[in-house]
């Protein structure tokens, strides 16, 4: 070795690098990334130029290449081999982003529904208003949830999965006419919201003015909401119209069946005069 400052030991090029230097052995072992010079006593050097190669060496490794695969393209190197390795991983981060996000949104939605769940109050009802929506629905259901219902609700889980990925996220919705008649079984299908970044809807629910309220508890809560609902709307001089919308808030973090919140938002308008 004529200039010993033109070279890098192990360890100098392993910090000029930001690795270990136990990499750079086990890299010169595997023949995968050589030091330019051993000297006789098994030292290994290296040179400032081999930076580069090292560098791609990294880049591939962090985009899932593995090294046998970078062994394989070392063997017979050539811009279309690169360039088709490259697409190849370019088409895995694309869709590794793809799941990221729908796992992000899908967490984001479990979030919002459980900041609701700790402000929710049993039979506590509130006017609000809400934006126009798309809405995915099911086929018809009976109310029963007995085997045909439950055969329309894996149904309609497999279809959410299939436009949005992690998706499990779906309510039940029930004409308000049989609210207001006291038929609180009598469901209409399951639904789910769509997403802005999927334009794929079956209904718009136009935006309007809807009665929000929360039930703690199971079917006999449930029916004791509902009438305090239709009272409610009576007493504001409002009548409900459309579709009432049952979601369960709690699911995930649900100790005991009685501690079950769902949230009903039903759609209203003024009593004409």
């Amino acid at each position: 070795m004529k200039n010993r400052k033109l070279y890098y030991s192990t360890g100098e090029f392993a910090k000029l690098n930001g690795m270990n230097k136990r990499t750079l052995h086990y890299y010169d072992e595997i023949g995968l990334f050589s030091p330019k010079y051993k000297a006789e006593n098994g030292y290994r050097y290296y040179t400032a130029l081999q930076t580069v190669q090292l560098e791609l060496i990294t880049t591939l490794r962090k985009m899932g290449l593995s090294i046998e695969e970078i062994l394989r393209y070392q063997k017979s190197p050539s811009d279309a081999s690169f360039g088709e390795m490259i697409a190849d991983k370019i088409d895995l981060i694309d869709q590794s982003i793809l799941e990221l996000q729908n796992t992000k949104a899908f967490l984001m939605q479990k979030a919002e529904k459980l900041a609701l769940s700790l402000t929710a109050r049993h039979g506590r009802v509130d006017m609000i208003t809400l934006p126009r929506q798309r809405i995915l629905l099911s086929a018809p259901i009976t109310g029963a949830y007995d085997d045909d219902d439950f055969s329309v609700a894996a149904e309609f889980s497999l279809r959410l999965k299939s436009i949005f990925g992690l998706h499990d996220n779906f309510g039940s919705r029930i004409l308000t006419d049989n609210i207001l008649n006291g038929n609180y079984q009598d469901y209409d299908c399951f639904f789910a919201y769509g997403r802005p970044d999927r334009e794929v809807c079956d209904e718009l629910r136009p935006a309007g003015t809807f009665l929000r309220a929360f039930c703690i508890g199971g079917w006999e809560s449930l029916r004791e909401v509902y009438r305090i609902i239709c009272a409610y709307a009576r007493d504001h001089q409002l009548e409900l119209y459309g579709y009432a919308y049952e979601e369960g808030l709690n699911e995930m973090v649900l100790a005991d069946p009685g501690d079950y919140i769902t949230m009903i938002t039903a759609a209203c308008r003024k009593v004409p005069l």
